[in-house]
């Protein structure tokens, strides 16, 4: 096999070498060899300074002796394999050097060349070497290429995930602002309750997708209140039997709007507009669900409501202070119960209460 001296020299281009040899006067002639086909060579006088030189620079091709002072062509391309599997190393060996080969071979060196060397030997094997150096940026080129476009992918795919998350966000607050165009007196009411029951949530240490799915869902448990007539919805005073068994089907209405989803988010939220009104003693609405038949999120969101409930001005009610809400709450009075309320939310209420008042004293028109 012949090789091509130009179209090595011109391959050889922009490829660094470092060349390990301790015999003087054959490193300086090897390196002039070497210098015709490659324009950046360092050279070394042993395996120590070599691997220093190696260590402290980024070489394409390593050429070495293997009988050498101060370490070994073996040590030194055992560390550099060590520490680069990939690093290509052609070893210039001697006849009685084959007891090296085998080791040399176990630690995946590429190349060797027997002394004295044969040229066109020395050059064959520099020609494979080339074309593995270029193999290898080839593959480092394509593997880098393909991890900017995962990293580009990534990120577009990201930020398309952060438009529809705003985007629900959105929604969220638009289908909550036309509730609230139905009834006034309500406020920042549902924007509360989502911080509320976002709060609730994480004092009952429960899992990050659903403290952020309920706090997601929270703020349309009276998504409902749509389809209550005015007169009804919007009446100054209490209503009668008739008309509070009508107004009751909110909690229906708003689980039939949201029935049916793929969604977790809003299958959550179809949950809380149908249980937001049940009661831990079973004496709630719409199905009159006891205990842990009522789904945490709505036993959650049930003493969220009723907290700010009790806090905001309606027709038929002054506006109670934080002081008097936890006693209501807490204590009971002729409308309201502990009993209505899941023990362990009712206690993890109680251990934020102050985080309630703050919300509450936040969030106002």
């Amino acid at each position: 096999m012949t090789i091509d001296v130009k179209e090595l020299k011109e391959r050889a281009q922009g490829i660094r070498v470092l060349y390990v040899e301790d015999d003087k006067e054959l490193r300086e002639n090897t390196a002039r060899l070497l210098a015709a086909f490659f324009s950046d060579i360092d050279t070394a006088s042993n395996g120590q300074e070599g691997l220093e030189k190696y260590n402290g620079n980024c070489y394409d091709l390593i050429i070495t002796d293997i009988n050498m002072p101060v370490m070994n062509g073996v040590k030194m391309a055992a560390q550099i394999k060590a520490g680069n599997k990939k690093e290509i190393i052609i070893v210039i060996s001697a006849h009685d050097e084959a007891r090296y080969l085998l080791e040399l071979i176990n630690l995946g060196v590429d190349y060797f060349v027997l002394k004295p060397m044969d040229i066109n030997k020395f050059l064959i094997a520099l020609d494979k070497a080339v074309s593995l150096v270029h193999f290898y940026k080839v593959e480092a080129d394509y593997k880098r290429a393909l991890e900017e476009t995962v990293e580009k992918r990534t990120r577009e795919l990201s930020e398309a995930l952060t438009i529809v998350q705003e985007l629900s966000t959105e929604v969220v607050y638009r289908l909550t602002a036309a509730a609230e165009l139905r009834d006034s007196d309500t406020g920042l009411h549902n924007k509360r309750l989502g911080l509320y029951a976002k709060r609730l949530a994480e004092t009952l240490k429960l899992p990050s997708e659903f403290v952020e799915s309920i706090a997601f869902a929270a703020p349309l448990h009276d998504i409902g209140k749509i389809g209550i007539w005015d007169n009804i919805l919007l009446k100054p005073g209490a209503l009668d039997a008739e008309e509070f068994e009508i107004m009751k089907t909110h909690t229906t209405t708003g689980a039939s709007i949201l029935a049916r989803s793929k969604y977790e988010k809003i299958r959550m939220t179809e949950s809380i507009a149908l249980t937001h009104h049940e009661r831990w003693d079973g004496s709630g609405y719409p199905n009159g669900l006891k205990g842990e038949e009522i789904p945490l999120e709505g036993r959650i969101v049930a003493i969220c409501d009723q907290y700010d409930a009790l806090r905001s001005k309606r027709p038929y009610k002054p506006a109670f202070s934080h002081f008097r809400t936890m006693q209501i709450i807490t204590k009971g009075d002729n409308r309201t119960r502990p009993e209505y309320f899941d023990p362990k939310v009712l206690q993890a209420f109680i251990e934020i209460a102050d985080e309630f008042d703050e919300i509450f004293n936040s969030n106002q028109d």
